[in-house]
């Protein structure tokens, strides 16, 4: 259940980066404070405080905060020299609690992998961009009362960079649905 809604947050960043070039914060927070409370539900369900310490669920999470952590740190150097942005390493970061620290370098490689591909067919990438802009816009038209603004491509803002969300979604939900990463 909990990689489901993983799953739909990871295929919203998906449309949301394609065509505004934004990642929320309240995503993300949303994400922690999912994480968080799956973790408690864990805890709670194993009955008595003695089990919970014994246990490896403490060690589980404590690893996957650690490598949480480092990721943010890298990227927040990335994001520094200009490499990454900010929404993207708050993403990466906290989608490496959801995988748990076992799948962390397996969600690392198929991210980068995929980032690769993206770059390599950003041409279509672009095409898929402006279509669905022109979908969006339309249904702006029709449907005005909802307010939805207009994609970045229709923006005098130059749109430039990779939407590296796509990448970073596209990572997770390979790792939390995939029988491989095990």
């Amino acid at each position: 259940m909990a990689s489901a809604v993983v799953c739909f947050m990871a295929i919203w960043v998906i449309f949301t980066d394609l065509f505004y070039r934004r990642i929320h914060n309240l995503l993300i927070i949303g994400l922690i404070v999912g994480w968080c409370v799956s973790l408690l539900v864990s805890a709670w369900s194993m009955g008595s405080y003695d089990s919970v310490i014994q246990s490896a669920l403490l060690r589980d999470a404590g690893f996957s905060l650690l490598g949480a952590v480092c990721v943010l740190v890298v990227g927040f150097g990335l994001f520094l020299v200009g490499q990454m942005g900010a929404g993207d390493v708050k993403l990466m970061s906290v989608l490496c609690l959801w995988v748990g620290y076992d799948d962390q370098l397996i969600f690392l490689i198929v991210t980068a992998l995929v980032g690769g591909m993206l770059a390599l067919f950003m041409p279509f990438v672009t095409l898929l961009e402006f279509g669905g802009a022109k979908l969006i816009m339309q249904m702006t038209k029709k449907f005005p009362r909802f307010n939805i603004p207009p994609p970045i491509v229709f923006s005098h803002e130059n749109v430039k960079g990779l939407p590296y969300g796509l990448a970073i979604s596209a990572g997770a939900i390979y790792t939390l649905i995939s029988p491989f990463s095990y």
